[in-house]
């Protein structure tokens, strides 16, 4: 199995987590949506926006293969994965469980209180949600065209 390694973001690597981001979206969660749920997220991920999130918290990481993102996690509030996507050639090779893990370590190391995460899951992530420990809290809802299932899960 290659080799990777998982960093915090820095800036300059938002045009590679769009793109990384962008296509797997597409091929596996793009179809669970509205055309308006779609535009909604494409907006949340322009490059941009990934930056100026970064500047005001460090809470994403990127686990890299051979100079390559090949996936990405950003937590928001300290609590709430927005984002967790890996490339499609290296999924099922536990990179999304070590990405969740180094971001558990490094809430540890920051002294968050933190008993719990918390996920809206794509319809299609569900099951990946389950295997890092999440329960489903909800039913599938849908808000501004993005349907998602409530799930969460103890971290103390």
């Amino acid at each position: 199995m290659e080799e990777y390694s998982i960093k915090p973001f820095k800036q300059g690597n938002e045009k590679a987590v769009h793109q990384l981001v962008k296509t797997v979206y597409d091929e596996f969660v793009r179809h669970e949506n509205t055309e308006e749920g779609n535009l909604l997220f494409y907006d949340w991920i322009m490059p941009q926006k990934i930056a100026a999130r970064q500047k005001q918290q460090n809470n994403l990481w990127l686990a890299w293969s051979s100079n390559k993102i090949i996936g990405m996690m950003e937590i928001r509030d300290n609590q709430n994965i927005t984002l967790l996507f890996v490339d499609k050639n290296y999924q099922k090779r536990g990179i999304a469980r070590n990405l969740f893990q180094t971001a558990l370590n490094e809430y540890k190391k920051r002294e968050f209180n933190l008993d719990k995460f918390y996920v809206h899951a794509s319809l299609s992530s569900v099951p990946v949600y389950k295997s890092l420990g999440f329960n489903v809290v909800s039913k599938a809802r849908k808000e501004n065209g993005i349907y998602y299932v409530s799930m969460e899960t103890n971290i103390s």
